[in-house]
């Protein structure tokens, strides 16, 4: 008799271990998982640091070598870039505006990470903190992502 009362809590107790095994439910096929908003950054203060690229319209730049920025209170510079090597920058309420800073140019053609990141840096939307604490600048020519060093 005590076999046949034991084999009911046994069951059940298996029961329970492979249910708590399963995976969790899946989001249903064809909707996004949302994404974090970018916190906005506003003032020059958020925005000094040195960084090294890190994405370009948000796909990796897979390049070589590090491609760095730095940023001042007032300026944007990219060491080693061809063409541009820097921007002044200032906020007008929350929106960023840039001034090219024109750099001696080189005689070789601009590379296409060069060109997006001078797009950007020449247009510039808005400039944000990724979920990742990422600073992300989006504008009419893309976007690209920066990580501090």
């Amino acid at each position: 008799m005590r076999h046949i009362l034991f084999a009911p809590a046994f069951l059940a107790a298996a029961l329970l271990a492979l249910a708590a095994c399963q995976p969790a439910p899946r989001e249903s096929a064809g909707q996004p998982v949302p994404a974090a908003t970018p916190a906005p950054i506003v003032s020059a203060e958020e925005l000094e640091g040195e960084y090294r690229l890190a994405g370009i319209d948000g796909q990796d730049p897979n390049l070589p070598e590090g491609v760095a920025i730095s940023i001042t209170a007032d300026e944007i510079h990219v060491p080693g870039a061809c063409v541009i090597t820097g921007w002044r920058y200032r906020f007008e309420d929350s929106r960023l505006v840039t001034e090219t800073i024109e750099g001696a140019a080189c005689r070789r053609a601009v590379l296409p990470h060069e060109q997006a990141i001078m797009a950007v840096f020449s247009s510039p939307d808005r400039v944000s903190r990724t979920a990742a604490n990422g600073i992300l600048f989006e504008g009419s020519g893309g976007s690209i992502t920066l990580f501090s060093q």
